[in-house]
């Protein structure tokens, strides 16, 4: 016999563990001892990307997972997921406005530098 265990605070599921004859419930013949925070209800959903299975008391479903992620809203305060079911604010972006504004600024300036070197050669060389 399988049960499937989950966290005990996130209720996350863990994996599943086979019982043995040592799990048997010395009293009532034929059945088992269940741990805490474990279900003999197989979970028949299958997390996608950034999602989690959890036991909702009673049940398997899913729930955002985007811990670890790090996003920016776009005043450039950045912004890192660490509770599990916290969704990603929806006016969030995946850089940072402001690495990204100084990038092209410098790009933009490296431009300019060297469009300036050549009009002044065209303008000697006149």
């Amino acid at each position: 016999m399988y049960i499937y265990n989950y966290h005990p605070e996130t209720k996350e599921y863990l994996g599943k563990t086979r019982l043995n004859d040592g799990d048997k419930n010395p009293i009532t013949k034929g059945e088992y001892l269940i741990p805490a925070n474990a279900v003999t209800q197989w979970p028949t959903i299958k997390a996608g990307e950034n999602q989690a299975v959890i036991f909702n008391g009673s049940g398997w479903s899913l729930t955002p997972d985007f811990r670890g992620v790090k996003c920016w809203l776009q005043t450039g305060e950045g912004i890192e997921i660490h509770e599990l079911g916290e969704a990603l604010p929806v006016d969030s972006i995946d850089y940072d406005p402001v690495e990204l504004a100084e990038e092209k600024t410098a790009e933009f300036e490296q431009i300019q530098a060297e469009t300036n070197e050549v009009t002044e050669e065209q303008l000697t060389n006149e």
